[in-house]
């Protein structure tokens, strides 16, 4: 076996937009199977390459994911590297990329057993609506949009949240109503292509149901650049998304480096660009 394409049990197929991912490794000459990440019968020193797809039960067992990536990154190539895995299944990278420079969605970090006072928060930064999520999350788990009149109910669930872990505190961004969120697909290094996302949030309102391919803007793919250069070390794969801020401003919202959809299905030549940057790392 030469790539290990890895998933969780509750996709063992792989997400839709994967699907053309295995015949553009068989098009590179390139034997690939799909595997659990907590299968305890695979030898995981037997694949050349690992390639972490679709583990979307990361967030739900962090401290055992991150176990596995060590485990199996001394044992073969594991992408992305098992300490960019620690480092993003944890949102406080997001407080590193904006000590570099990186412009990031504006956010209160409140510590596990810790709290704000919610209203003052929007008071002094003028916020009308805010959201609320822990810093180990994926898919908009226990995240939670408040408006300004139902801050009452967001100090309680801020309260209930921050038992737990730490908690970020955000501003609703009105431009997901219309924009929605625009994603930057990056493979060793180098720009692929870009899709539009509707908001994550189920409850927001949205123009459009389903992601869908979006010609690059020059300004935004520099803010992606500028992200992946304050990592400080190349990603096989990463996603950039960004989004227009309540003054206009375009900022990152997150950099997914461990199990991002990477909607390959949606560009004809996305799943052999991807194939071609493993095949290199061989």
């Amino acid at each position: 076996m030469d790539v290990a394409v890895v998933t969780y049990a509750g996709l063992p197929q792989l997400d839709a937009y994967d699907a053309p991912l295995l015949p553009a490794l068989a098009a590179q000459g390139l034997e690939a199977r799909i595997c659990l990440w907590d299968d305890p019968a695979i030898d995981w020193s037997v694949p050349k390459v690992v390639l972490i797809r679709t583990t979307w039960d990361s967030h739900l067992r962090r401290e055992a994911f991150v176990a596995w990536a060590s485990k199996v990154g001394r044992l073969t190539r594991l992408y992305n590297p098992p300490e960019v895995l620690r480092w993003n299944t944890h949102k406080s990278y997001l407080r590193e990329l904006e000590a570099k420079g990186v412009p990031c969605t504006p956010t209160v970090w409140v510590p596990r057993g810790g709290t704000v006072s919610l209203e003052t928060v929007a008071r002094e930064r003028g916020w009308e609506a805010l959201v609320l999520k822990p810093v180990v999350s994926a898919g908009a788990l226990k995240t939670y949009r408040f408006a300004r009149a139902e801050l009452p109910q967001a100090q309680a669930r801020l309260e209930a949240l921050a038992a737990e872990s730490e908690v970020m505190v955000q501003p609703y961004l009105t431009a997901f109503e219309t924009e929605g969120e625009r994603a930057y697909l990056f493979f060793d290094g180098a720009f692929s292509h870009s899709v539009r996302r509707p908001p994550g949030l189920a409850d927001s309102p949205r123009a459009f149901a389903k992601p869908h391919l979006l010609e690059p803007l020059p300004e935004e793919l520099q803010l992606c650049e500028q992200v992946l250069s304050s990592v400080g070390q190349p990603l096989l794969y990463a996603r950039v998304d960004v989004a227009t801020d309540n003054e206009g401003r375009t900022r990152l919202q997150e950099l997914e480096a461990t199990e991002p959809s990477l909607f390959l299905s949606l560009d004809p030549a996305a799943a052999t660009r991807l194939a071609e940057a493993i095949r290199r790392k061989l």
